[in-house]
Order: structure tokens, then sequence, then C-alpha cells
């Protein structure tokens, strides 16, 4: 796994926060993902996990020390050396996933205590031009 950014939120990143972030996978390409992750122990809140060997949008959470049931977005609009922006925002309950201005998901917060969603991580096959995190006003 390499770590291509890493951001903490004390204060808790949901909900209202958004997630900007704007890149180009690399032409060899094979995954990558965005991680929300709890503070006080390996819970993901949300992994969000686009797999070109796939062409789908693997998206799930690790509590207790398991995985959860997987939710897959078959709307793949990723291409290798393709510079898109994904917005991840997230309201009192769900995250709402769009690409390139385009809503491509959402997916039901699966940890009750949003405040202890603190930290954000870029891993693997991405190249980062810019990563924003802005406080919304809810919609």
């Amino acid at each position: 796994m390499t770590l291509r950014f890493e951001a903490s939120c004390p204060d808790g990143l949901c909900p209202g926060w958004s997630i900007i972030l704007k890149g180009e996978p690399p032409s060899e390409a094979n995954k990558f993902e965005i991680n929300f992750l709890c503070d006080h122990d390996d819970r993901v809140a949300f992994h969000f996990n686009p797999r070109f060997t796939e062409s789908d949008i693997v998206c799930n959470s690790f509590m207790s020390n398991t995985w959860g049931q997987e939710e897959r977005c078959t709307n793949f609009p990723f291409g290798a050396e393709e510079p898109f922006q994904i917005e991840i925002y997230s309201d009192t309950e769900s995250f709402h996933v769009y690409i390139d201005d385009s809503k491509v998901m959402q997916y039901k917060h699966r940890v009750e205590d949003l405040k202890t969603i603190t930290k954000v991580q870029v891993v693997n096959d991405i190249n980062i031009s810019s990563l924003e995190i802005t406080k919304k006003p809810f919609y």
C-alpha cells in the first residue's frame, strides 16, 4: 500500500465536510482508495475503491475487525491518464460521491458516531494534483 495523502481533522470530518480530490491515474493503474478513518481504533467508516481491472467501484466499511457487505458501483468514469475530480460530501445520512460533477453513488453511514471519523487517506495508483477539505452548508 502506497500512501499518497493523509489528513486529520480532530473535530470530525462528518457530517458537513466535503473532500475534493483532483488527480489522474497513471497508465498502469490497478486501483486506488480513499479511506475515511476513525480516530481511536482501526475502523474504516468509508472505503472508496475504484478498481481498473474490474471497471467497478467497490465501497465498504471495516468495523469490529471485519469488512462489511460490499457495495459496488458499476458506473466507472475513470480512464488511465485521464484527469478527474472526485467530491465526497457527508451529510447526516450518507456519503455522497460526485465524479466530475455527476453524482455516481451514495453510501449510507455505517459508523453511528460520525464525529469519530477524523482522518482521510488516499492510497495506491493515483497522482494527486490537489486535495481540498471544505465545510459545506447542508443541501
